[in-house]
C-alpha cells in the first residue's frame, strides 16, 4: 500500500518540470512557455509567442489563479509571491496540455 502511494507521488513529481527563470522549452521543442511580471502585479504568460494570460495578482496577498487558452487548449497559471515581494520572487506553476512548469518571474 505504501509502495503504491509512493509510486503515485513520484510519478506526479516526474510530470512537474521545474524551471529556473521565466522561460521553458519542452524537450521536443514544440512547446515554449514564457512569463513576465510587470509593475509587480501584472502577470503575462505566453505560449509559443502568443499571450494567453494577462491578469493581476492580488496586491494584498501576492497570488492569483488564472485561466487562458492556446489554440483551443486550456492554460492554467497558479502564481504566488512570498512575503517581502523580493525581486524575481513570484513563482507561477503553468499547465499546458498536461505539461507542468514552474516559472520564476
Amino acid at each position: 500500500m505504501i509502495v503504491a502511494a509512493l509510486a503515485v507521488t513520484m510519478s506526479g513529481c516526474a510530470a512537474l518540470a521545474p524551471v529556473t527563470g521565466s522561460h521553458y522549452t519542452s524537450r521536443d521543442g514544440k512547446l515554449e512557455i514564457h512569463g513576465e511580471l510587470i509593475d509587480s502585479s501584472d502577470v503575462r504568460i505566453f505560449v509559443n509567442g502568443d499571450k494567453v494570460i494577462d491578469d493581476q495578482i492580488s496586491l494584498l496577498h501576492g497570488d492569483g489563479k488564472f485561466d487562458g487558452t492556446y489554440q483551443g487548449r486550456r492554460v492554467r497559471a497558479d502564481c504566488s509571491t512570498p512575503a517581502g515581494r523580493q525581486l524575481n520572487g513570484t513563482q507561477c506553476t503553468v499547465v499546458v496540455d498536461g505539461e507542468w512548469v514552474t516559472l520564476t518571474l
